[in-house]
């Protein structure tokens, strides 16, 4: 071979290489695209298969999505979102117990005397006594107060609000059977009634004391003071028993709302099973496209929030790790999807 020959066989190897390269590459090109639209595919009858599309209104969003990639050498990864809480569960929980902590250590501060529950009545009583300091004065002063200082109301007041609350609750859940319901919302109503015969009678004797207070000059006779002390006891003990009978409505509403949390948490669990065994039947049935995943690539499934809650009250993923030859045995009707379900790798991340 010539000196002159060896530039032009060294041109035409760095063409030949380009030229090899090159096809390479759109081969590499066209395989991705295939991959990418075979992907697309399976995502798009994955969740039409396991009813993600649906929606429960014209502008309510879809009930779920699923996203999937190719990363080569690891495999396909899809992610599926959805809401794994049953559908009709409040999403207001953390607001209202947040509320219902904050109610209840305000009513504990005024049980405990700490905060004064506002009374606008005693303080006009009050004001209209301002001006006098006489011993008259201040044994009206006493008695108003005394009146004011009846603990029971608020606690029965903020008691019965959370029980037709927590009743309103259970009963759109359909978690309260309707003899137990009507019990609870009979005795409930019963309570409101007799409180309102409580705060009557109370603001009665209140208007009593007032009118003596700013048209007397000498302190009420010994019986009209006896008659003022005795119903003012009448009525504590009256609200105390209100108060009482109000706790145990409390603890049963207390167990019918944790009962039905439970089936709450049952039914989801039983969905998320039916949605996973569904999920493999479809992976059986229509994930053909993925035959040209390498031995050592898999398919990986992550269902996104769907496992055990975590202390920051998000969830964990829950992952489905399937290796190539148990799609292909599932495909080939070599095993079935429940046997695919059961070889794949499963753990919660």
């Amino acid at each position: 071979m010539s000196y002159s020959s060896r530039p032009c066989l060294l041109l035409s190897g760095f063409l030949m290489a380009a030229f090899v390269a090159s096809v390479n590459a759109q081969t590499v090109d066209d395989e991705m695209q295939v991959m990418r639209q075979n992907i697309n595919l399976l995502s798009s009858t994955l969740a039409d298969g396991l009813g993600l599309n649906e929606r429960r209104g014209v502008f309510s969003p879809r009930a779920g999505d699923i996203r999937g990639r190719y990363l080569q050498g690891f495999g396909v990864m899809l992610e599926v979102s959805s809401n794994w809480q049953p559908s009709e569960f409040p999403m207001m929980d953390s607001f209202g117990g947040s509320l219902e902590q904050l109610s209840s250590q305000l009513d504990g501060l005024i049980l405990q005397g700490v905060v004064q529950r506002p009374d606008f009545e005693a303080m006009r009583d009050q004001l209209a006594l301002s001006m006098r300091t006489d011993e008259v004065a201040v044994f009206y002063r006493e008695m108003m107060q005394q009146i004011s200082s009846i603990q029971e109301i608020p606690a029965i007041e903020h008691g019965l609000a959370l029980a037709v609350t927590s009743v309103q609750t259970l009963q759109s859940l359909g978690q309260i059977e309707d003899s137990t319901r009507i019990a609870i919302s009979n005795e409930v109503q019963g309570i409101r009634l007799e409180l309102d015969q409580q705060l009557q009678a109370l603001s009665e004797l209140r208007e009593q004391i007032r009118q003596q207070a700013v048209s007397s000059e000498t302190l009420p006779d010994q019986a009209t003071q006896e008659r003022w002390i005795t119903s003012r006891e009448e009525l504590s003990l009256s609200l105390q028993a209100l108060q009482a009978r109000m706790n145990e409505q409390s603890v049963l509403l207390k167990n019918e709302r944790e009962k039905a949390e439970q089936q709450s948490r049952e039914q989801a669990q039983r969905a998320l099973e039916i949605f996973q065994g569904r999920l493999f039947e479809l992976l059986c049935d229509y994930s053909a496209g993925l035959r040209g995943l390498s031995a050592n690539e898999s398919v990986n499934v992550v269902l996104l929030g769907a496992g055990d809650a975590m202390e920051d009250a998000s969830r964990r993923d829950i992952v489905f790790s399937i290796d190539r030859e148990s799609l292909l045995s599932c495909q080939q009707g070599r095993s079935t999807p429940q046997e695919l379900q059961m070889a794949a790798i499963h753990y919660q991340y």
